[in-house]
This record gives structure tokens, sequence and C-alpha cells, in this order.
């Protein structure tokens, strides 16, 4: 991290200040190599080894030696390493002006609430932060506690206890039926947003008590009324980014109909294999960019939500949840043998009670969303009286002490 932070930091000032197009994209290449290769080696040298090897060996060819390197993947490296190239490309395309303090710059990169698992920090909203005094405000100060409470509510209270449910359901303990995926994918869905949501609070929280201010990362996205209005609600950091920094690079909608369709699916695949070296990632990245395709095709220059009308939000939770499942398996033969148990009924006297508490989480996560949803607020009870949401507070810290899992579960996102 400091390496590539001391040769972006280098490389922005001489792009900036260099008239000559020739040289700005010699540098500006060395950039990308330099950030791609390095997050290419330590993420993925591996799984295309692994993945050559196979196809020797389906191909016949046996006996061909394939080195394996056994390294440590650098915690934080994807998220640091996509703000980084978010800088490079916003000072060449001379959006910003590039940073002229390299501890104001390091900073930037390397701020603790962000730097394991985002959000992605758009270099026009955070560095000009870093570059500025800041001041106290009490209110805001406790807006970041009621982020870090809400986010461990999301995390040790709803996650871990979906963790149980969809790990059961995965793992083969609920069997193998209709019954066990529709828990397992339900439980999953829950888990992934309560324990990614819940760090994003948590680190934007964290950020706010140092008086800085991080965007919000998650926009009740279960509410999605179509896929598309899904990734404006999920992961916004990533999904933005990909967005501003992929899909459009690659030419966006403006090079013909299935040019847009092809800038899609690459968008989305190159997104699913960010999150790891598997095919199942691949897979789930396929999923999003083939509906997405699907989208635009039906609802042409409308919003998909108004061509298609409500039943579309279903069919979308739908989708999401069947590529949840190749997000959760660990091998493509799992994720299959795993939904092959739809065509199995079978019911257990278990799947009550894991239905019921699933039904309470469920409802939990949902009161709050839809608030934040209705009001349109960053935090809960943002606009409401303060003994509300100092109510609020006590309340999250009330149930994460009594009924939090106590499981060892990291956080999803650590791993990527």
């Amino acid at each position: 991290m400091l390496g590539s932070t001391a040769v972006d930091y280098v490389l922005a000032r001489r792009i900036a200040d260099s008239e000559n197009q020739h040289q700005r994209r010699v540098m500006f290449a060395i950039s990308m190599v330099m950030n791609f290769g390095v997050l290419g080696f330590f993420k993925y040298f591996n799984f295309f080894t692994d993945s050559f090897a196979t196809l020797l060996n389906t191909a016949g060819i046996h006996g061909v030696p394939v080195t394996v390197l056994q390294v440590v993947l650098p915690p934080g490296i994807s998220f640091y390493t996509f703000q980084e190239v978010a800088y490079i490309v916003d000072v060449y395309r001379r959006k910003m002006e590039p940073s002229r303090n390299f501890v104001d710059y390091g900073l930037f990169i390397s701020l603790f609430p962000h730097l394991i698992a985002g959000p992605i920090q758009r270099p026009s909203h955070l560095l000009p932060q870093v570059q500025l005094p800041r001041t106290y405000d009490d209110r805001k100060f406790f807006d970041g506690l009621m982020l870090i409470a809400s986010g461990l509510f999301r995390k040790c209270v709803i996650a871990d206890h979906c963790a149980l449910l969809a790990n059961a359901a995965f793992d083969g303990a609920l069997g193998h039926n209709v019954f066990a995926v529709l828990i397992g994918v339900t439980a999953f869905s829950w888990q992934i947003y309560g324990d990614f949501s819940g760090y994003s609070d948590i680190a934007r929280g964290s950020a706010q008590l140092l008086g800085f201010h991080f965007m919000v990362n998650f926009r009740q996205p279960y509410f999605a009324t179509s896929l598309q209005d899904f990734w404006r609600r999920w992961h916004v950091s990533l999904s933005t980014w990909l967005r501003d920094y992929l899909y459009i690079g690659l030419g966006g909608n403006r090079a013909g109909t299935v040019r847009t369709y092809m800038n899609l699916m690459a968008t989305m695949l190159l997104g699913g294999l960010w999150h790891g070296a598997n095919w199942t990632f691949v897979i789930w990245g396929g999923i999003h960019g083939g509906w997405l395709a699907l989208e635009r095709l039906i609802s042409g220059t409308k919003s998909p939500e108004v061509r298609l009308g409500p039943l579309w939000r279903p069919v979308t939770l739908l989708i999401v949840g069947l590529a949840w499942v190749f997000f959760r398996a660990r091998s493509v033969t799992e994720a299959f043998h795993f939904l092959s148990g739809l065509g199995i009924f079978e019911w257990r006297p278990a799947y009550a009670s894991a239905i019921v508490l699933l039904a309470v989480l469920s409802l939990l996560v949902i009161l709050v969303d839809r608030r934040l949803n209705q009001a349109r607020e960053e935090y809960v009870f943002e606009n409401g009286p303060f003994p509300v949401a100092l109510g609020a507070a006590l309340l999250f810290v009330f149930l994460i002490a009594t009924y939090g899992a106590n499981q060892a579960n990291a956080f999803i996102y650590f791993q990527f």
C-alpha cells in the first residue's frame, strides 16, 4: 500500500503538470499497470493457474507442472486499489487537482475506517475533507455513534443469527429440499445485507467521530423495484465506481444497443471477479449482467419499474436471491447441488422455528429500513426529535447486548 501510494502520488502530480498528451498517457498507463498488476498477482494468480491446469486436464494433457504460490492477500487491497485508480483517472481527466501534500494523500488512501472493506471513497469527496481543517459538532458526533450502534445491531443481531440458518442450509444440516433452499437463500440474503451494511455503518460512524463524512453505501436495496434500481441501492460506492470508471470507460450506452449489452455484461462479470478468484463470483456477475441487459431490452429507454410495473419487484428479488446462491457457495458444483433441492418437497418440524426466526429478523430490518427509506435519512431518526433518536440508540444497544448471536463470524467483505 505504501509503495503504490507513493508512486501514484508522484505520477498524479506529473500527469496534472504535463501538457504533453503522450507523456500523460504513458504515466497513466504506468499507474494502471502497477495498480491492477499488483492486485491481479496477489488476488488472481492461483485462480488462473488452477483454471489453466483444469483446462489442460479436460483437453487430455496431463503432467504439465503448474506453479501455485502460497501468497498472503494484503488486507483491503481491492478497496484501496480502486480508490487509487479513481484518483488517477480523475486527475488524468482533469476533473480534480492532485494533492500536493504526501501526508494528505496518504491519509486519503489509508484512513482506517474504510481501509479493510470500504466504502470506496471518491477522491473528490474525501480528499478535500482531508486537506481542510475539521471542527467538532456534537450532533454529528452523536449521529456517528448512532451509525456505529445501528451497524452493530445489523451485524450482531441480524447477520449473525441469519448466518446460523444460512450455514445450516448450505452445509446440508437442514436437509436437501425446497424448504431448505428457501430458508437458506432468505437467511443469506439478510445475512450479507446486515453484515455489509452493518460494517459500512460502523465505518461511516467511526469516520464521523473523526470529523470525516463517508458516502452512504446502502439505500434499502430490498425495496428495489428493478435490478437497475437494486444497484442504485446496493454497495453504492462499488456500483457507481463500476459505472463511472468501467462501464462508461467501455463506451456505456453511446455505441449502440448491442455494444451497450456487451458493456453491461463485461462490467458485471468483472465486478463479480473483483469479489474473488472463483467461478461462482463470475456466474454471480453474469446473472446480474444478463438480467440488467434483459431489463433494458424490455423497457427500452424508460426505467424498468415504469414500463414493467409493480410485479417486477418480486421478480427482482427472485433473481437477486438466485444470484446469492452462487455468491455463497464454495463451488459451482455445490451451488447447483443446493438448487437441485427445489424439486424435492419434504417438510420437517424444525423448519417452523427457522421460519419464525427469519420472520422476526426480517421485520426488525424492514422497520428500520422503511423509516430510512421514507424519511430519506442517513441516520435513524436523523430528522426526528433528539429524545426519540437517543431512545432508538439505547434500543439498539439493548438488542445487541441481549440478542447478539455471540458467534465468531468475521465480516463477509473482509475476504475481498
